[in-house]
């Protein structure tokens, strides 16, 4: 298994950009926003022979796969890769007594130190056509959608999958108003039902439109429940949920689709969550919630690196 975990956010923003329709392998991309495109040759450095996989499709023909244009990938883009606070900090900006380096050079434009919170989008292509399914729509989520969207041509969103219900993974909701405003009539929402639950006091006013004042233009989304041990569909792509812990007794869930698995925002792996890791190319693990020095944190670093 090739493992990239914490050191995301050492690599800035980006994207991973498999081949069709097999979304093959990697290598570096365009230009500095990006981390890797899809390439048969990967030698330049260690990350990108951990990066080194194949995503397996999961088209339900793939013969009718082939139709897709040689030119178009599936790909990952990375929206965030930051706390649920961001990178910089006011507090680290306007302290007197103490200058912040990271801070202080996040505030340059294109700074690499800029963090928003760990989202991410995968561009799933299939016969029929694109379809974009984003991962945590956190707090930030309107900031990273006006940076990456236009970049990458992005204008639809055909689903929102949340792994916990955090601010920093459910805080953007209500900014999806400008997509049902303007873009589409609704996007579904795939999240547990204890999540759900947490929404219906968070958002209320989205879970139950029946509340909601004649006239007012509210996000319009369509919630379905997802168990996490069950897999799902989502346009094509089989979604296979991958339960952690996020802290002392809190369920959060990470994702595998084809042989990508994505874990954002945990602290412990249950045993019976590491067979669904099993013969995955590409795991991406972000381990932002612990101090460095955890021994909790060195533990988990050492078993992934060895699945």
């Amino acid at each position: 298994m090739a493992a990239m975990s914490a050191v995301l956010s050492s690599l800035g923003l980006g994207t991973i950009r498999p081949s069709k329709p097999s979304l093959s392998c990697f290598n570096s991309l365009r230009h500095q926003t990006s981390l890797l495109r899809c390439h048969s040759r990967i030698t330049r450095s260690p990350l990108n022979r951990v990066l080194q996989a194949c995503l397996r499709s999961n088209y339900a023909n793939a013969d009718d796969a082939s139709v897709s244009s040689p030119q178009e990938h599936s790909e990952i883009v990375f929206m965030g890769t930051g706390t649920s606070e961001g990178i910089p900090r006011v507090s680290c900006l306007t302290n007197p007594l103490k200058t912040c380096s990271v801070c202080t050079k996040a505030t340059e434009p294109g700074n690499k130190n800029r963090r928003l919170n760990t989202s991410i989008l995968v561009r799933y292509i299939r016969p029929s056509g694109t379809s974009n399914i984003l991962i945590d729509c956190g707090k930030f989520f309107y900031h990273s959608a006006l940076r990456w969207f236009p970049t990458f041509g992005i204008r639809t969103l055909d689903a929102v999958v949340i792994t916990h219900s955090h601010a920093d993974a459910i805080g953007g909701l209500d900014d999806l108003r400008d997509w049902t405003n303007n873009v589409q009539p609704h996007i579904p929402i795939y999240t547990a039902v204890r999540d759900l639950e947490v929404m219906k006091k968070t958002h209320y006013y989205l879970v139950d439109t029946s509340v909601i004042i004649p006239g007012a233009a509210v996000s319009e989304l369509e919630f379905k429940i997802i168990h996490e041990d069950q897999p799902f569909m989502v346009n094509d792509l089989k979604i296979i949920p991958l339960p952690v812990w996020h802290g002392s007794n809190y369920r959060s869930l990470g994702f595998r689709f084809g042989n990508v698995c994505y874990i954002s925002d945990v602290s412990d792996i249950p045993e019976e969550t590491y067979p669904l890791l099993r013969d995955c190319d590409l795991l991406i693990m972000v381990i932002s919630t612990l101090p460095l020095q955890s021994r909790l944190l060195f533990f988990l670093y050492q078993r992934n690196l060895s699945l």
